[in-house]
């Protein structure tokens, strides 16, 4: 009796062990934007007074064009151990900032009547198949600005389980896709109404596409020769493979905790594979203002309005905002946001780049006097809390509860809890890595835990009282029906997977 107590008191220390040390080490981390500070003090505390809340962010870049002189500003961490301060050269992806920037390559190549905006599809893509005859009718205009009638993303590159990679492992949803599936993609997409604007990567990614194969050069090459390098934007480009990440560069994650791969070249690039600096960024501000940007005449005028008071160029956005016209865009990657603006009533621009996916739209407007009374879109929707607590109390309640209804498990409830272990440590990483942890506590998620430890701690209890008692035997055994049970388990993790995502 003594070497069985001995026993269950080392199982219970082993356990609880186990539990603290998965505590400690596991627990869901949002990041905070660090102390950490570069560049100009001034701007800093601006920066640090715009953000009005400091949790979901862990480094920012920062610059401020005003009337040809720019301030630079660095907060938190790049998250690169070898260089972890930010700074005006640490490279962020800036993800759809890359659209404005293929306006202004196409744009460019107008100019110097290498290319045809104006053209329809059909005419410069002549041995192209289009399965909407519609889409053959669409110019590179209606693609830049969003008005081709085409979706966000086409449903025939395996686009749901890409997605579903991206949230569940982080992964670059784009790695793999050529130019030839973006033109396949196109040719076999369903179209909606030419004319109406529809907010698509696979259209801005076709304009630039098609304008490589009508130029005859790679479209990295293009944009280098036509943009990045007349502008002397040294830290700027579309990175090949993960080989090639730069140096400096910052290491991206979500606002929420769990580490991202970082997004490199793709058949998706025109749409948003560049990585830049606040620096390189706060030059093409710069140069837009006076007018010295390739393509930026035509590439910044409000084309069609979408509104009252807002319009869209050739990739740009044209706003009215408390009487001043501001031209901007915003970029979001699996662990990157961005957003760049300039007021063209002032001549004041402004970068921000981030290295988590929180999104950093309105700190760039309050640095710009725009609209300061507005907090952040929301990051997390309204009940991604509850679902979080309820899934990550869920977990453990079952197990515990096979546990508990038996004080001599039976061996088909062996089966039951080898299933609800199981399932409760697979909920358990499901909601470390979608939970809405800037919403809730993530010591809720530690409850999860313990829950289901000592569900798993009582249940090896009971069993070996159960195999231990002298002279006892098992009664009748209930049948055991364990393809139901799983497939019950199974349907609610996979509700909790569709339900967080």
């Amino acid at each position: 009796m003594q070497e069985r107590r001995a026993q269950c008191l080392l199982l219970s220390l082993c356990l609880v062990a186990m539990a603290a040390t998965a505590w400690l080490v596991c627990l869901p981390q949002p990041p905070r934007l660090g102390k950490a500070t570069t560049g100009d003090p001034a701007l800093a505390a601006r920066v640090r007074a715009a953000v009005s809340d400091a949790d979901g962010f862990r480094g920012l870049s920062v610059a401020v064009v005003d009337r040809g002189r720019t301030a630079f500003a660095g907060l938190g961490d790049s998250g690169n151990r070898e260089h972890p301060a930010v700074g005006e050269s640490t490279v962020f992806e800036v993800g759809s900032i890359g659209k404005p920037m293929t306006g202004m390559l196409l744009s460019s190549l107008a100019d110097k009547r290498r290319l045809d905006i104006g053209k329809p599809l059909g005419d410069l893509l002549p041995r192209t198949y289009f399965s909407d005859p519609a889409l053959a009718s669409v110019t590179l205009t209606d693609l830049l600005t969003h008005r081709s009638g085409l979706g966000p993303m086409p449903a025939g590159l395996d686009t749901t389980r890409r997605d579903l990679e991206l949230r569940l492992l982080g992964r670059d949803p784009y790695h793999g896709l050529t130019e030839q599936d973006v033109f396949s993609a196109a040719a076999n997409a369903p179209l909606g109404a030419p004319g109406n604007y529809v907010y698509s990567n696979l259209g801005v990614a076709l304009a630039g596409q098609t304008a490589a194969r009508v130029v005859g050069a790679p479209y990295e090459e293009l944009l280098q020769e036509e943009v990045i390098g007349p502008l002397g934007m040294k830290n700027t480009g579309v990175v090949q493979r993960a080989e090639d990440i730069p140096r400096r560069s910052a290491s991206g994650m979500k606002g929420s905790g769990p580490a991202m791969d970082h997004w490199t070249a793709s058949g998706f690039t025109p749409a948003g594979d560049v990585w830049s600096t606040s620096s390189d960024l706060a030059l093409l501000l710069r140069a837009i203002s006076t007018g010295a940007a390739p393509g930026a005449v035509n590439s910044t005028r409000p084309l069609h309005a979408l509104g009252p008071t807002d319009h869209v160029g050739l990739g740009w956005n044209i706003s009215r905002a408390e009487g001043r016209d501001v031209l901007w865009h915003n970029g979001e990657t699996g662990g990157f946001t961005s957003f760049v603006a300039l007021d063209r009533t002032t001549d004041r621009g402004v970068v921000v780049l981030s290295n988590t996916d929180k999104p950093v739209d309105s700190i760039g407007r309050r640095l710009l006097g725009i609209d300061e009374g507005a907090g952040d879109r929301s990051y997390e929707t309204s009940w991604g809390g509850p679902l979080t607590v309820l899934f990550s109390l869920g977990a453990g309640l079952p197990a515990l509860w096979t546990a508990a209804r038996r004080r001599q498990p039976e061996r088909h409830c062996r089966t039951r809890m080898a299933v609800d272990v199981l399932c409760g440590i697979c909920m358990l990483a499901v909601t470390w890595r979608l939970g809405a942890w800037l919403a809730v506590p993530p010591g809720t998620w530690g409850v999860g835990l313990v829950l289901l430890t000592a569900g798993t701690w009582l249940f090896l209890l009971r069993l070996r009282d159960t195999e231990d008692a002298a002279g006892v035997t098992e009664g009748p055994q209930r049948p055991a029906r364990p393809v139901p049970f799983v497939a019950g388990r199974a349907a609610v993790l996979a509700a909790a997977v569709v339900t967080l995502i």
